[in-house]
């Protein structure tokens, strides 16, 4: 027998401990492959789509992630079958094997496993492009979907990627086993397990470490996200690493304490492993938590920008279309008669006018600690009134001398106004002052940053500006908004180019929003797909390098009388432990930075959060339901 054939015999024979291994790796080569088809595609070179640029940069951001992602990934997993191997090696060197000799065995049995990857991973990645190009044109709106070719720039790059890939991590592998000594590898299967010890005040400031990251998430805005950032990390960070390193021993050991739970069946066989088994695989729990956290939070993020954002900007306009003219009656933007025209031309003979005379004035306001002069409209109350009732919101009421700023959302971080002080702004080159009331966040029109007076106080200031000065806003109330894309388009194009800025609508906000969400969220679930079989999968390798061990402890479980149902509830319940625990504490972590979020953003995320936390946590027992099966039979064989 060579050495060839040597290394057959081994991957063979290991083949139940690859399998999630291969699973995970053909998975990326067809995720980067998939992608790489789609960037160096011809059509696509050539420029015969939209949003080709920003398409193909995301892409290749992408597929660097995924080559970080999967060097670690193959990297750990490597490392989890030499350490399961040892003893092998050790009896193999015993027998006469050179150094270099073992080494060309590690290098070939890795690169069969590369290689034979790298084939299922580019065939299967061929038999998925042409599903993924009929998506990304769906979402592009490509009359005519992307053709199926031989995209031999992506086969090449994607093979030299991954070969050279798994060709440098088993030359790493070598050099890890070429560092041991025989005896190491022969003693590395027989050590003997040490009981296990923690810290209870260390458990402690792990905890509190915690429970100050999510109190300190209850204080982020927009303006602060960056002074925070890095505390709420670190914190999360430092606590999570104690939780698992201390805090699971001392809580098994409390629980073994309980006499009466731990001689309850099957408490004391589960626990009395299991705490051997968290404290052994701590540091791997740890990592795991950080991924589901990450990968949690950042699905999370792009289903928020797909689902909720684009709802979000369209709530700052409430009338379809809506456009300013400066001076009263002008008509410099469009005429009303023209407007009138195209809105019942395109069937919305029901849409509700909306008019309302502003005047020009500038405020100087602190933001980002400086101060700064901006614009500054002024409206009466009785136009904005008139207008909140028809949309059923809150009307202002300001006694004379006093004024309600509008302020959206996010502008209340950014714009700080001392209240306590009469507000100053200057009309038609007039210093004027007021007393503020607190701001509201809501507009009733396509506007914000404005002032709503009183009547009275109206009628004093409109007598300074001139009709040429003031600004006329015209707004169109349509229910079916989502319907005016044709009807906005023949509008723009009757206004000219240096107007168009004056004129605003809701549906092509809202439409570019939601398709760049949609190709962002379409092209990071495969990213955040990949990640989570890396997380199960590292996890199940953490089971394979326990078989021996479990093995031994199911026989003797059987001596001592117990049927095979009983053995399986305790492998259950032990294995259940390493694989959820770490998942759960992932997702209160990415519960709580998507609340931060949605926080800074003023959105009610619980939604969005426990629809992705939710999906993440039924895939993971989708994983476990189907992986423990397979182990459990490995083990039992």
């Amino acid at each position: 027998m060579n050495f060839r054939q040597l290394a057959l015999n081994n991957v063979k024979g290991n083949w139940r401990n690859y399998k999630a291994f291969l699973i995970s790796s053909c998975l990326s080569i067809v995720v980067f492959f998939m992608y790489a088809s789609f960037i160096y595609h011809p059509d696509v070179v050539n420029g015969n789509i939209s949003m080709r640029t920003m398409i193909t940069k995301g892409l290749e951001s992408m597929n660097y992630i995924v080559v970080i992602f999967s060097a670690l990934f193959i990297l750990y997993a490597n490392s989890t079958f030499l350490r399961a191997r040892k003893k092998e090696f050790g009896l193999l060197t015993l027998i006469g094997g050179t150094k270099a000799q073992l080494g060309r065995m590690i290098i070939l049995e890795q690169m069969m496993l590369g290689c034979i990857a790298i084939v299922v991973g580019i065939g299967l990645g061929m038999l998925c492009s042409k599903l993924f190009f009929q998506a990304l044109g769906v979402l592009l709106k490509i009359d005519k979907t992307l053709p199926l070719v031989w995209n031999g720039k992506a086969v090449l790059i994607t093979a030299g990627v991954y070969f050279i890939l798994f060709l440098v991590l088993a030359l790493f592998s070598v050099w890890t086993v070429g560092r041991l000594q025989i005896i190491d590898l022969l003693r590395e299967a027989r050590k003997q397990k040490v009981e296990p010890f923690a810290f209870t005040w260390l458990c402690v400031v792990g905890v509190l470490c915690i429970i100050v990251a999510y109190v300190l998430c209850f204080q982020v805005t927009l303006m602060n996200f960056l002074m925070y950032f890095l505390p709420i990390v670190g914190l999360t960070v430092g606590g999570t690493y104690l939780l698992f390193t201390q805090g699971s021993t001392v809580v098994l050991k409390a629980l073994q304490r309980r006499k009466k739970s731990f001689y309850t069946y099957p408490n004391m066989f589960v626990l009395s492993n299991l705490i051997y088994k968290m404290k052994d695989n701590a540091r791997f729990l740890f990592v795991i938590s950080i991924i589901t956290a990450v990968v949690s939070s950042a699905v999370g993020t792009l289903y928020v920008f797909f689902q909720d954002m684009s709802y979000k900007t369209v709530a700052g306009t409430p009338h379809a279309i809506s456009y300013i003219e400066k001076g009263v009656n002008t008509h410099n933007v469009i005429s009303e008669e023209k407007t009138q025209e195209l809105i019942k031309k395109h069937g919305f003979e029901e849409a509700r006018k909306v008019t309302y005379v502003k005047l020009p004035a500038k405020q100087k306001i602190v933001m980002f600690n400086g101060e700064h002069e901006m614009p500054l409209g002024i409206i009466t109350e009785k136009e904005y009134n008139a207008e909140a009732r028809k949309q059923k919101k809150e009307e202002v009421h300001n006694a004379p001398g006093s004024a309600t700023m509008v302020l959206l959302d996010m502008m209340n971080d950014f714009v700080k106004i001392d209240r306590t002080k009469p507000f100053e702004f200057t009309l038609n080159g007039q210093k004027q002052s007021i007393k503020l009331n607190d701001p509201i966040s809501q507009s009733v029109f396509n506007d914000e940053g404005y002032l709503i007076v009183n009547d009275q106080d109206f009628v004093k200031y409109a007598e300074s500006v001139s009709d040429e000065e003031k600004t006329k806003y015209y707004g169109y109330y349509i229910e079916d908004w989502k319907e005016t894309e044709d009807l906005v388009l023949d509008l723009k194009k009757e206004i000219a180019q240096e107007q168009q800025e004056n004129f605003h609508n809701s549906i092509l906000t809202y439409k570019a929003i939601k398709e760049q969400g949609a190709i962002t969220m379409f092209i990071g679930f495969f990213v955040a797909v990949l990640f989570f079989f890396f997380a199960c999968s590292m996890t199940y390798f953490k089971w394979f390098n326990d078989k021996e061990q479990d093995r031994i402890q199911f026989k003797s479980l059987k001596r001592i009388g117990m049927t095979d149902k009983e053995i399986r509830k305790i492998a259950l319940r032990q294995m259940g432990a390493i694989f959820f625990i770490p998942i759960l504490i992932g997702a209160i972590h990415s519960g709580f930075a998507l609340h931060t979020l949605g926080k800074m953003l003023y959105l009610d995320l619980w939604k969005s959060g426990a629809i992705v936390i939710g999906a993440y946590i039924v895939a993971s027992a989708i994983y476990f339901a189907i992986a423990q099966r397979g182990y459990l039979k490995h083990v039992k064989s």
